[in-house]
């Protein structure tokens, strides 16, 4: 998640709201990783919260020139363009962020909310009807995951309940159940991964 400890110390530090610390010691972490786009975009909304428009967005720009195709940089720039007033330029990145990553839920319900400001509930309503299936999908996803975490617990007190010999005979099972459980771990690792993975459910767990 971080470049460095620098970049770690300046998220820590921009929570605690130490806004002008944290600048700093972004601006730190980009010395050794001048392009880091996670840096970058991390640092502009450090200047968000400073509400220095000028920085805060070339800082966001660069990140996306450097990511052009990544959905999180046009929906990080548009929660900016919101904040700083800007709703239609926010509309045209968030509509941008959804057709890069469709099962992004947040974007879509933001969109839903920018949309209902400027007074078209139709369309409002069909992003937060999108958002709501998302979620209800990502909890259930989630909720699988905890559920095979805690087969794989119990699995390892049998292991070390039972005799030997048991186990022995138990293994090739027990793999065989553990390994649904690591895949499905594996891939939720990133954004697009679990995003990939809501898409194969969506159409019927079939590749597309």
């Amino acid at each position: 998640m971080f470049a460095n400890k620098t970049h770690e110390q300046a998220h820590e530090t921009l929570k605690d709201g130490k806004i002008e610390e944290s600048i700093l010691l972004y601006s730190a972490a980009l010395e050794e990783y001048p392009n880091h786009c996670d840096i970058l975009s991390d640092r502009g909304v450090a200047y968000l919260h400073k509400k220095d428009k000028e920085n805060c967005f070339k800082d966001l720009n660069r990140a996306m020139e450097l990511q052009p195709d990544y959905a999180y940089r046009y929906a990080c720039r548009a929660f900016a363009k919101n904040n700083f007033g800007d709703i239609d330029g926010a509309v045209k990145d968030y509509e941008r962020a959804v057709e890069l990553d469709p099962t992004d839920a947040v974007a879509h319900n933001n969109l839903g909310l920018l949309l209902e400001q400027r007074g078209y509930q139709k369309e409002a309503n069909e992003r937060f009807e999108r958002a709501d299936a998302l979620s209800k999908q990502e909890d259930n996803l989630l909720q699988t995951i905890d559920d095979l975490e805690s087969d794989e617990r119990q699995t390892e007190v049998r292991k070390i309940e039972e005799p030997k010999a048991e186990q022995t005979e138990n293994v090739n099972q027990e793999d065989a159940t553990n390994s649904t459980g690591k895949e499905l771990k594996k891939v939720l690792t990133s954004k697009k991964q679990f995003g990939e993975f809501l898409r194969f459910i969506k159409n019927g767990f079939k590749i597309k």
